[in-house]
């Protein structure tokens, strides 16, 4: 073993990189982005819009990174295609031949849904760095900005926008918002506080298309209920970034597929982070995923069968719009084995909800109490029974 590609320059692969260095100062390590700018935490992005960072803030690993841990890093250079037989990454200047072992790192792309009139100016997705600058820049010019999609993303980027100046509105065609991590009843309680902070939401809004000429204007329901705008973002979710595996004949369902070892149907091709998909259908947008499959997949590119990945407990923890948020383990149950243990206070915009099963506590969402949340998280580690402390699972401590 003794040289190395990582395609993708994300949370996955650097993480990669820094399980290889722990082990070996002398393999050889190749990454390549397709973006212009080193690595940074895609949750900075909110923060680049809402000016509380700037371009060299918002970078984590700058250059001298890469150079301290002995890394060729290949700025945007897309690779499309990998020789599987040859070991080599195709990129669409040149091909980079000969690797031991390859990492598929690529992360998600945003899904776009096929409204009407995307070919008009000032429509925006937010996945780069220089998405969030344009995002931003387009801000101070515009009169009401439209944000289609209530997930994470939705929410925080109206919320940023709102601290430059603007007046975002949210839409979205589902009746709550957050569907991954929170309830309808939860839901509500967060849109009540958005609504305090002058963020308008708007439920059960179809989107049809952009209105306009050239330029944005606003967008139209399938029912024909026009709202005006002269930004609009879209921000309906993502989909694992299959492309490069697709091209190079490894298998994917919804994502590349992989194994324990975080090796792909193709021998010495490995994946990790949001572009993989585990067991054929287990995946996690967030960051423990990225970095658990990482750490892995580097373990057996240098030494194949000496780590297997078994699965993480899902857990996000959140600042939305200001506002914590923690949603872990089995939060949303589809089941009537589980018990669920509710509180809300929208006065407080306070929302508890707890998960148990034969009264373990298995899932859990704490939204306005960050205590309760590590309650509820320390409790679903142990996984004791908790059958005496039901009434007192949400006081905040």
């Amino acid at each position: 073993m003794t040289r190395v590609a990582i395609i993708g320059n994300g949370v996955a692969a650097t993480t990669a990189v820094r399980e290889i260095r722990s082990k070996d100062q002398t393999l050889e390590i190749d990454v390549f982005s397709d973006e212009r700018h080193p690595y940074y935490p895609r949750p900075n992005l909110i923060d680049l819009v809402a000016n509380r960072r700037t371009v060299k803030e918002t970078i984590q690993h700058d250059l001298d990174w890469y150079e301290k841990n002995d890394v060729d890093l290949f700025l945007s250079t897309p690779v499309f295609q990998i020789d599987t037989e040859e070991m080599a990454v195709m990129s669409t200047s040149e091909d980079y031949k000969q690797y031991d072992s390859i990492l598929i790192a690529v992360g998600c792309r945003p899904f776009i849904p096929p409204f009407e009139g995307l070919d008009k100016n000032n429509i925006h997705v937010i996945r780069t760095l220089d998405d969030a600058l344009d995002i931003r820049d387009a801000v101070k010019g515009a009169g009401q900005e439209i944000i289609i999609g209530g997930g994470i993303l939705g929410i925080e980027l109206a919320a940023a926008m709102k601290e430059v100046g603007g007046d975002p509105i949210v839409v979205d065609y589902d009746n709550h918002l957050l569907p991954l991590q929170l309830d309808t009843l939860g839901s509500s309680v967060l849109a009540k506080l958005l609504g305090k902070k002058g963020i308008q939401v708007r439920f059960g809004y179809d989107c049809r298309g952009i209105l306009g000429d050239r330029d944005a204007e606003g967008i139209v329901s399938k029912q024909g209920e026009e709202i005006a705008g002269d930004l609009v973002v879209i921000a309906t979710g993502v989909r694992s970034n299959t492309i490069i595996a697709k091209n190079s004949g490894i298998e994917i369902h919804h994502g590349i597929l992989a194994d324990e070892h975080m090796q792909t149907s193709a021998k010495g091709v490995f994946a990790a982070g949001d572009c993989m998909e585990w067991k054929n259908n287990e995946w996690y947008g967030i960051i423990p995923w990225a970095t658990a499959t990482g750490r892995i997949a580097a373990q057996n590119m240098m030494e194949f069968g000496s780590a297997k990945f078994e699965g993480i407990t899902p857990s996000n923890q959140l600042q939305v719009a200001g506002i914590d948020l923690t949603s872990i383990g089995i939060a949303l149950p589809e089941s009537p084995e589980y018990e669920t243990i509710v509180s809300v206070d929208h006065d407080e915009g306070k929302y508890y909800k707890a998960v148990l099963k034969d009264d373990v506590l298995v899932g859990g969402i704490a939204l306005g109490s960050r205590k309760v949340a590590l309650k509820l998280r320390s409790l679903i580690m142990k996984g004791e029974n908790i059958a005496d402390i039901k009434q007192s699972l949400f006081e905040d401590v």
